[in-house]
This record gives structure tokens, sequence and C-alpha cells, in this order.
């Protein structure tokens, strides 16, 4: 699972799940960062258990990346379920539209970082 040793990676989960703990543990906020981090961070992380789970358990190669179109249905389908859906099942959920542009911002910080390494690797 050499992917999951890519820096930006583990930069992305790291700083996941400190912002986590602070905002949800210590209960120490800061608004934008609460707004908009979690989800620039969430789809390089998403994007790269997706690759994952195509390398390993669909028998593709080590070198398999993520096609354009995959990374897009993947993106759209996040953004479906949490920007649309669960706002219409829960009061707790609002659509905010920012997080759609940061949504497709991590992805391509996926797409031009994690996606990219495996092209040269067997």
């Amino acid at each position: 699972m050499q992917v999951l040793k890519s820096p930006v990676f583990i930069l992305c989960a790291v700083i996941f799940a400190i912002h986590q703990l602070m905002q949800k543990g210590l209960d120490i906020h800061f608004a934008t960062i609460d707004r908009y981090l979690d989800n620039l961070l969430a789809m390089p992380i998403i994007l790269t258990f997706l690759m994952i789970e195509r390398r390993y358990l669909l028998g593709r190669k080590q070198s398999f990346n993520l096609s354009v179109l995959e990374i897009l249905v993947t993106t759209f389908f996040i953004v479906v379920v949490g920007e649309i859906l669960f706002p219409l099942l829960s009061r707790d959920f609002t659509t905010d539209w920012w997080d759609i542009i940061f949504y497709m911002l991590g992805s391509v910080l996926f797409y031009l970082t994690i996606n990219q390494r495996g092209k040269n690797t067997m």
C-alpha cells in the first residue's frame, strides 16, 4: 500500500485528525477553517481509499490511477449526498455552495499529487 505513504495523503490525514480533535474534542474553533478545511481534505482521503480499493480488491496493478471521470463521479456523489441529500433529511445539515468549491479543490489536489505518483511506479 505504497499510496498510503504519499506525503500529501499523510499530511491531509494528519491535518484532518488534528482539526477534528481540536474542534470536537477540545472545543477550539476557527470559523473559516471549521467551515471549509474538512471539505478540502476529505476528497484526497476518500479518493486515496477508492484507489486502494481498485488496486487491491479489484486486482488492478500498483500503477493503476483513477481516471478523471472516476474522480469527477466520486466528487459529484459526495457533493450530492453531503450538500443536497443530507440537508433534505436533517436540519443538522445545511447546503453551502462554497463547500462544493473546496470539494473540487481537494479532488484537484488528489489528481495532481497522489494520483500522479503511481504513474511511475510498479
